[in-house]
This record gives structure tokens, C-alpha cells and sequence, in this order.
């Protein structure tokens, strides 16, 4: 009975020792000056500053909602920081999610209940299949910054 108590303290012990520091630099990494810890990242950040968004943190865009949220971010982060340490920067894709755009402009989502609300017209085009994205391009920042560079340095 004392092994299996003992045994049972040391797995929450071990768990708490990966989990708390898990927190701590998840919470780090994914704040909107954790982003920009990356220097590729730094046009978007300095973007999102001037756009209507800039109230609103990277993760209510840029991640996934649900139970496995944290570490479906976690591992596109360490995708990211490979792809920083490589140098490969034009691999690294935001990606955003249509469901967090849609759940902010219905007021259903409460980090931005103070969004517009989006326009009954709206539902037409979400339901073609159409993406926010499609004319909503540059709302959160300007994105494809350094892609031209990118190509104008190319063969």
C-alpha cells in the first residue's frame, strides 16, 4: 500500500515538473513579443500594430480551438523555431483558422466580444466554401512581407 502511495506522488511530482514549465514558456512563446522573438516575424508584428487587430493577442488568430490547442501550437512552434535555426524563413506559414474569425464577428467568441459583427451576406459566402482570407487579406497585418524580396533576389 506505502509503494503504491509513493509510487502515485512521485508520478504527480513528475508531472508537475514537465507541465508547470510547459506553461511557462508556452505563455512566453506565444504572447505577441514572444513572436517577435524571431527576426523574420518582426515586419508582421510591427504590421499588426497598425491594423485594426492589434488589440487582440496572435493566438486568437493563429490557433486552433480545443482541448489539444496548446500543443497543436506547441509543435507548429518548434516546426517554426526548426525552420528559424535552418534559415529556410520562406517555409514558415501562419497558419490562421476561418473559426476564429467566424466566432469573434458573431460575438460567440469573449477575448474580442467588442468585434463588429459580421454581415448577414456573410453566410453565402462562408457557405461557397470561401475563407475569410479570400477578401479579408490583410486585416489582422499585411501578409506576404519579404516574399517579394524573396523573388526579386532569385536566378
Amino acid at each position: 500500500m506505502k509503494s503504491s502511495y509513493k509510487s502515485l506522488i512521485i508520478l504527480v511530482l513528475v508531472i508537475l515538473a514537465v507541465y508547470i514549465p510547459y506553461r511557462f514558456t508556452y505563455a512566453w512563446f506565444t504572447s505577441p513579443s514572444g513572436c517577435m522573438k524571431c527576426h523574420e516575424i518582426e515586419a508582421y508584428h510591427e504590421s499588426w500594430e497598425k491594423y485594426p487587430h492589434k488589440n487582440i493577442d496572435c493566438r486568437d488568430c493563429h490557433e486552433t480551438r480545443g482541448p489539444f490547442r496548446r500543443l497543436d501550437t506547441s509543435i507548429r512552434g518548434l516546426k517554426g523555431v526548426g525552420i528559424h535555426i535552418k534559415g529556410d524563413y520562406f517555409a514558415l506559414k501562419a497558419v490562421y483558422y476561418d473559426t476564429n474569425c467566424i466566432n469573434c464577428h458573431m460575438g460567440d467568441f469573449k477575448p474580442e466580444s467588442k468585434a463588429p459583427l459580421m454581415p448577414e451576406k456573410h453566410q453565402d459566402i462562408l457557405q461557397n466554401g470561401e475563407g475569410c482570407n479570400n477578401c479579408h487579406r490583410d486585416t489582422g497585418h499585411i501578409n506576404g512581407l519579404g516574399v517579394e524580396e524573396k523573388f526579386k533576389s532569385e536566378p
